[in-house]
C-alpha cells in the first residue's frame, strides 16, 4: 500500500500547483545554490573514457580511483591502504552494505537523534532496528553517553557517528571521539563514521576524524563526491575500512562480495576521480570559503531574533532552530502556516526524529538574497502571533 504524503508535503504541492513561489530554505543541493564543479575538467576526462569505452570493473572499485582517495586521506594525516576502500554509488548504498554485512534481521544499530531521516528507510530494507541515542541540545548537541550506553544490548552490532551532523551542524569533539571509541572498543562494536560534510568544518584546528585520531579496532569511514565537490549527480561514494587487521580483513571480504553482486558504481566517474582530486583543489577551496561565509551570515541574521535559539553549526550545511516563543499551533502547524503565509518552507524537527518542542531545520547553503529574505520572513511570522 502506498504511503500517504504527510500534511507538510501536501501543503507544498498544493501551493506550488496554485502558482505560489515557495522558498525551500531547508534545501542542501549545492547545484541548486550556485555551486558547480568546473565543467571543462569533467568534459575532458569523460571524453577520454567514451573514446575507448572499455569495461573492466573491480568489485572494490578501480585501483586508480581508490589510490586517489587514499592520497586524499594521506594529505589530511590519515594513512589508508587503497585495498581497504570499497566504492559505492552513494552513501545510502554504503549504509545498506554495512547494515547487511554486520547484522542479521532483528539486530540493532545505535544511531544519533536528531539524524538524517533516510537511515530509517535503509534499516527497514536491511530488516534491522535503529536504537536512537540523543544529542543534547543544551550542551551544544554533544553525545549523551549515559543514554548511548543504556541503549546497547547483546544484539547491538555497531554505533553510528554522524559528524558533522545533519541536521544540527554539531561536530564531535576530540574528547567525545576518544570516549566513544574507548566505549565501542570495550563493547566490541564497530564504529560507522558518516563524514560527508567533513570538508565543511568551521571549528578550531583540523577536523577530528576518528580513523586518524583514535584508531578504533574496527572503523568504517563514509564519504563521497556529492557534498565534497558539489557533484550529487555523479554518484560516487566510498567506505574506508580501518582498524585491527584481524577484524578488517573479514569485513573487507564481506563488503567486496556485496559490492561484486551489484557493481553499481559508474565506471567513467571512477576513471575521472584522480583528475577531480588533482585539479579540483582551487574549486574546493573557494567552495569551502563561500559555504563558511553563508554560514556566518546565517548565524548573524538569526542572532538578531531572541525568539529563535540555536547552536551555531560547527560543520556542514545545516542548523537546527528552537522556537522559544509560545505559538498557537504545534510544530507541524508552524511549518504549514509559515509556508502558506510567507512562502518559506523549513523542515520540522520531527522529520529528524526530534520530538521535543518546536524545532526547525534550516540550510545555510542558500544564496544571500534568499537567506536574508527567508530569515526576515521567519521573524515576521513569529512576531505576528
Amino acid at each position: 500500500m502506498a504511503q500517504q504524503l504527510n500534511p507538510i508535503e501536501q501543503t507544498h504541492r498544493r501551493l506550488t500547483t496554485a502558482g505560489k513561489r515557495i522558498l525551500r530554505l531547508y534545501a542542501g543541493n549545492p547545484n541548486d545554490q550556485g555551486f558547480h564543479f568546473p565543467g571543462e575538467i569533467l568534459e575532458r576526462v569523460y571524453r577520454a573514457y567514451f573514446r575507448r569505452q572499455d569495461y573492466r570493473p573491480h568489485p572494490k572499485g578501480l585501483p586508480q580511483a581508490r589510490q586517489a582517495i587514499a592520497s586524499y586521506y594521506a594529505g589530511q594525516g590519515a594513512t589508508l591502504d587503497p585495498e581497504h576502500l570499497i566504492l559505492t554509488s552513494g552513501t545510502s548504498e554504503s549504509f545498506l552494505y554495512l547494515f547487511s554485512l554486520l547484522a542479521s534481521p532483528g539486530d540493532n544499530f545505535l544511531t544519533p537523534v536528531p539524524a538524517y531521516p533516510l537511515f530509517d528507510a535503509i534499516a527497514a530494507l536491511a530488516r534491522v532496528e535503529l536504537r536512537h541515542y540523543p544529542l543534547c541540545e543544551d550542551h551544544a548537541w554533544a553525545i549523551d553517553f549515559d543514554a548511548l550506553e543504556s541503549r546497547a544490548d547483546a544484539r547491538s552490532r555497531a554505533v553510528l557517528l554522524v559528524s558533522p551532523n545533519n541536521p544540527t551542524g554539531a561536530v564531535a569533539s576530540p574528547e567525545e571521539v576518544t570516549r566513544l571509541v574507548t566505549w565501542a572498543d570495550a563493547k566490541g562494536l564497530p564504529l560507522i563514521c558518516d563524514e560527508v560534510f567533513s570538508e565543511f568544518y568551521f571549528g578550531p584546528g583540523s577536523f577530528p576524524r576518528p580513523m586518524a585520531l583514535e584508531r578504533p579496532q574496527l572503523c568504517f569511514t563514509l564519504n563521497g563526491l556529492s557534498k565534497m565537490f558539489a557533484l550529487p549527480g555523479l554518484k560516487l561514494s566510498w567506505i574506508a575500512v580501518s582498524g585491527e587487521p584481524a577484524r578488517v580483513a573479514p569485513a573487507l571480504d564481506g563488503l567486496e562480495t556485496i559490492a561484486d553482486t551489484f557493481l553499481s558504481c559508474h565506471i567513467p566517474i571512477q576513471e575521472a576521480l584522480p583528475a577531480l582530486f588533482a585539479e579540483g583543489t582551487p574549486f574546493l577551496a573557494e567552495y569551502r570559503r563561500e559555504v563558511r561565509r553563508r554560514r556566518n551570515l546565517t548565524v548573524a541574521l538569526l542572532q538578531e531574533e531572541p525568539a529563535l535559539r540555536f547552536v551555531p553549526p560547527q560543520g556542514g550545511f545545516y542548523l537546527t532552530l528552537s522556537v522559544a516563543k509560545e505559538m498557537p499551533f504545534d510544530e507541524e502547524g508552524f511549518v504549514i502556516r509559515l509556508m502558506e503565509e510567507e512562502g518559506v518552507f523549513l523542515h520540522p524537527g520531527y522529520f529528524y526524529d526530534d520530538e521535543s518542542g518546536t524545532h526547525l531545520v534550516l540550510s545555510c547553503l542558500a544564496q544571500e538574497p534568499e537567506l536574508r529574505a527567508g530569515i526576515e520572513a521567519l521573524r515576521r511570522f513569529i512576531h505576528r502571533y
